[in-house]
């Protein structure tokens, strides 16, 4: 990715947000861009945090696992997002795995720099601590979504925060925008692979999506999100800025 092209899209990020141009390049100029093939592991469960990382392009995915050895997926990760942010922040072992799952450029900072960083410019301080605030948010969200009984609400939450993390719109729906299967989404909803299955097999057939090998598309997300929250939703909610105007942000 050439320079300019690269500081056009990472400064429309949450990060960057309202910061003076002096600033913005100053952040900008103390990162390290990498550009990293699919499969690439940018760090292991467990790892020390040495790096505060931001997704420019491409999808990162964060898995844990547990003491039992379960596999979960927590997050996917798409430009804007940073990685990492809060065990850089407070200094604890990488709870899990982060994971390119498609083609991706990063901007890569050492955890002493930012910190360093952070204590000295007020502003991006809380530009970080909004992002922190936002994402502890949507985990509470997500333990809220584990917690219900019925597995459709379940599955239909998980799906429309995959839509959100990963979604590119079409004319159809949303399209998710890297191989995602059925055990993938059981995996975030906290359901075996046979409920997914046959729950999504039902909604295939009622229009609501459409599941292959795969991909899935959320052709309905309004009936999706009163399904999973008893209440109307519109689709603007999987296209809002992540913090400019074409970055997108979780449920």
């Amino acid at each position: 990715m050439e320079k300019e092209g690269l500081r056009a899209i990472a400064t429309q990020s949450a990060l960057f947000s309202g910061l003076s141009d002096e600033l913005a390049e100053l952040l900008l100029s103390a990162s390290t861009t990498r550009q990293l093939e699919k499969g690439v592991v940018l760090f292991h469960q467990s790892d020390a945090p040495e790096r505060f990382l931001q997704v420019v392009s491409g999808l990162v995915r964060m898995t844990q696992i547990s003491a039992e050895g379960t596999q979960t997926t927590l997050r996917i990760m798409r430009s804007g997002d940073l990685v990492g942010c809060v065990c850089v922040l407070q200094q604890f072992p990488y709870p899990a795995t982060a994971t390119v799952v498609e083609e991706a450029v990063v901007l890569s900072w050492r955890s002493a720099q930012f910190l360093d960083l952070v204590k000295r410019h007020q502003a991006i301080m809380e530009n970080t601590l909004r992002i922190v605030g936002r994402y502890t948010k949507e985990m509470v969200e997500r333990i809220g979504d584990a917690s219900l009984k019925n597995v459709e609400r379940r599955i239909a939450a998980a799906l429309l925060r995959l839509a959100a993390q990963a979604g590119r719109q079409t004319e159809d729906g949303f399209e998710l925008q890297f191989p995602i299967t059925r055990d993938d989404l059981a995996e975030m909803a906290g359901l075996t692979y046979f409920t997914v299955s046959r729950t999504l097999s039902l909604w295939q057939k009622q229009g609501l999506v459409s599941s292959g090998r795969q991909r899935m598309t959320v052709f309905m997300p309004d009936q999706l999100a009163e399904i999973a929250y008893g209440r109307k939703q519109t689709a603007a909610c999987l296209r809002g800025p992540n913090s400019g105007k074409s970055m997108q942000r979780p449920i």
